[in-house]
């Protein structure tokens, strides 16, 4: 049965994507088999963020409506054979929530880890709330992401969704010292539940994502989210603030 995990947010632009191709990813380079999700409509960008952009032409959409079989829509990472990708459809389409969770039940026993990368809408919470096991919420640590961060966490708990925790992201310790945005502490309290890992601004991201290339071994962002990843796998490893 594989570990299955929701990366949220509460608003745009806060990197929910990025997490979840870098999380992905670390996994896989754990040795792990890992299937990395889009589950979003017509916002595809995993496929750019971990060199898979050209092998595949079904998405998920195509998977749902049985256009193909799964193993078609699945593209394999050029950073893992570990990692697979089922990328969102080109365009924006309704997706049938409870398709999804029959889709996602079907995998389950052929991966150790999937990782969703998912929208907050009312039906999709109501999707992810009888399979998903951790529930990861990407947030900046200004005043406005944490307050957006902690709707989504709320609901989720509204909904008996278990297993939240915040992830921030692009945070910069010269807005912190200027008291621009909250320290990390306050941000945590902001928020209310607990943390998993802090990533600050760093252009290695970008660097990475848009070339579809795995982070250097000594970087900040390979030894944060190999945290993150080893975290996941039940381990108990310290939290990484670089």
């Amino acid at each position: 049965m594989s570990t299955i995990t929701c990366i949220l947010s509460g608003k745009d632009g806060v990197g929910k994507s990025t997490v979840a191709a870098l999380i992905g990813e670390q996994l896989a380079l754990l040795g792990r088999s890992v299937l990395l999700v889009e589950f979003e409509e017509g916002l595809r960008c995993l496929d750019q963020y971990v060199g898979a952009n050209q092998s595949k032409v079904f998405d998920l959409d195509d998977v749902l409506n049985g256009r193909c079989e799964l193993d078609e829509a699945m593209a394999v990472s050029s950073l893992s054979d570990n990692l697979s990708v089922i990328f969102a459809a080109n365009g924006k389409k309704s997706i049938d929530t409870e398709q999804f969770s029959t889709l996602v039940l079907a995998v389950s026993d052929r991966f150790d880890h999937v990782i969703i990368d998912t929208d907050c809408s009312v039906e999709t919470l109501d999707s992810i709330s009888s399979f998903s096991m951790n529930n990861i919420v990407v947030s900046t640590a200004d005043n406005i992401g944490t307050r957006d961060a902690k709707f989504v966490c709320d609901r989720l708990y509204d909904m008996s969704i278990t297993g939240v925790k915040v992830l921030f992201n692009r945070v910069r310790r010269d807005y912190i010292a200027d008291g621009i945005t909250p320290n990390l502490d306050t941000a945590m309290d902001n928020v209310g539940v607990p943390l998993i890992g802090v990533m600050t601004e760093n252009p290695d991201v970008i660097k990475c994502t848009s070339r579809g290339i795995l982070p250097k071994k000594n970087s900040q962002t390979y030894k944060v989210f190999n945290a993150i990843a080893l975290r996941l796998e039940g381990e108990s490893v310290p939290l990484v603030v670089i």
